[in-house]
């Protein structure tokens, strides 16, 4: 019950962090976030029957479920955040800039 359920959540999460940076950003952001968001809710509206199975008959997911899938939603986005693949290295480590598709 746990990979799905993180993958729930992570799916949540980046759903809720792209709308406010695209809000953040303005206008020019909004129209490649349109792409990552129907992925996005593409997952979540799939998912939405194992959610309901996961409730089971008292409307309620065990805690352990939603701990450790909590748990390993922060792990992957740390490990995102600190691999972070858009990002090209110039040979010092201090200056990083955006390369985007052509890195």
């Amino acid at each position: 019950l746990i990979p799905p359920t993180t993958l729930l959540v992570v799916n949540l999460v980046g759903v809720v962090a792209g709308v406010s940076q695209a809000i953040n950003s303005g206008y020019q952001s909004w129209g490649p976030l349109f792409g990552k968001l129907f992925f996005s809710l593409w997952v979540i509206v799939h998912l939405y029957p194992f959610l309901k199975g996961l409730m089971g008959r008292q409307n309620r997911t065990p805690t352990i479920v939603i701990v450790w899938s909590i748990l390993l939603a922060s792990i992957f986005s740390l490990l995102w955040v600190r691999i972070d693949p858009f990002t090209a290295s110039t040979g010092s480590s201090s200056s990083t800039q955006q390369c985007g598709v052509n890195c």
